[in-house]
């Protein structure tokens, strides 16, 4: 595992992406987000009861949609945002996008090629060797077994955060997609997946402490830049 990379706290001028690009952003959670929400975004954030989930709720779609505006070089207002027939959101015309959050932290990523991007807590306590007997293929729960608790658990969220991640890159989702995740964990940061057959190609690493977060692309992308707003 990459150790955790350096942030720019200012993002200032945000620069082109390019193709093999990757930009990540961690957004500072803000009710001032709620501005750019569009209507129906606006009538589902108005009714959320709790506090802390109505800042969570404007700071990931709001701030979505602070960040795209930035590339598209536009008012957050105008960004309109379609979705795929699964569910899955994207900007017609580009950049890709994919969100994705844990404890209270929320990321996203853009590209110029479709990604998908999943982060978890490094702290997070799993039933490691039940949920992979459950859940993973049986070459992938066979290594886990193998491993002491503390090895098990790690591993186990290193499997997950690629899984997740190639799910949301297919568009099909957790619930519907992850029995056909492969993937076979690799040193450096450099993992390789397949999912229903297609090469899927994986870049794990640390966007802060005590966090794993792993990329996903049809063709290579690397994280070249990354920012907070």
């Amino acid at each position: 595992m990459k150790p955790a990379i350096p942030w720019n706290n200012e993002a200032g001028q945000v620069p082109q992406l390019a193709p093999g690009d990757c930009h990540v952003w961690e957004l500072q959670p803000s009710q001032a987000y709620a501005d750019n929400l569009g209507a129906g975004e606006m009538a589902r954030y108005q009714a959320i009861s709790n506090a802390q989930a109505k800042i969570n709720f404007a700071t990931s779609q709001g701030g979505l949609r602070s960040i795209a505006a930035r590339y598209r070089n536009c008012e957050p207002w105008q960004i309109r945002l379609e979705h795929e027939e699964r569910g899955k959101p994207y900007l017609a015309g580009g950049p890709h996008f994919n969100l994705s959050h844990t404890a209270g932290r929320i990321f996203a990523v853009f590209s110029l090629q479709p990604l998908g991007f999943d982060i978890e807590s490094a702290n997070r306590h799993v039933r490691a060797r039940e949920l992979a007997a459950k859940f993973f293929s049986g070459q992938e729960s066979a290594h886990i077994q193998t491993l002491d608790d503390e090895q098990a658990r790690v591993v186990f969220l290193r499997y997950w955060v690629c899984k997740e991640a190639t799910v949301k890159l297919s568009g099909d989702g957790i619930y519907l997609g992850l029995s056909d995740a492969r993937v076979e964990l690799g040193g450096a940061g450099l993992s390789r997946g397949n999912y229903l057959g297609r090469e899927v190609w994986l870049r794990e690493f640390a966007p802060g402490e005590n966090l794993l977060a792993a990329l996903a692309s049809w063709e290579p992308v690397e994280a070249k830049g990354f920012f907070r707003i």
